[in-house]
C-alpha cells in the first residue's frame, strides 16, 4: 500500500474511482475538465490523496486548506470525497488516506 498525493497522470483512475462515490458516469474529457484538474493539481492548498495497491488507486480523499481570519489567522482543513473501491473496502485504505490528510493539516495549521 502506498499513500501519496495525486499527480497529473492520475485523473483517469480517480474519475473511475469516483464511480464508487456518487457519480453515475465519468465526465466527458473536455477543456473544462482538464482546466479543473490542472487547477486542483497546481493549487498548493488542495490535496487530493490516493491509496495505491498493486499500482491501482483504490481509495482517495480530498483535503483542502482554507484561509481563515479566526483562530489567530490560522487556516482550517476541509476533508471531502472520501471513497474506496468496492472490492477494497474494510481494509483501512480510506483511513490511511485520512491519516495522511491529518498529517498535512497538522503541518499547515500548526507550524
Amino acid at each position: 500500500m502506498t499513500i501519496r498525493e495525486a499527480n497529473r497522470n492520475d485523473l483517469t483512475e480517480i474519475l473511475q474511482l469516483y464511480l464508487y462515490l456518487h457519480e453515475e458516469s465519468v465526465p466527458e474529457n473536455t477543456e473544462h475538465l482538464q482546466t479543473t484538474w490542472d487547477n486542483i493539481i497546481d493549487d498548493k492548498n488542495h490535496h487530493l490523496i490516493v491509496c495505491e495497491v498493486d499500482c491501482k488507486i483504490v481509495a482517495s480523499c480530498v483535503c483542502v486548506m482554507i484561509p481563515n481570519l479566526t483562530r489567530n489567522v490560522r487556516p482550517y482543513a476541509f476533508v471531502e470525497n472520501v471513497v474506496t473501491h468496492e472490492a477494497y473496502r474494510k481494509k483501512g485504505y480510506a483511513t490511511a488516506c485520512l491519516n495522511f490528510a491529518k498529517q498535512i493539516a497538522e503541518e499547515k495549521i500548526c507550524p
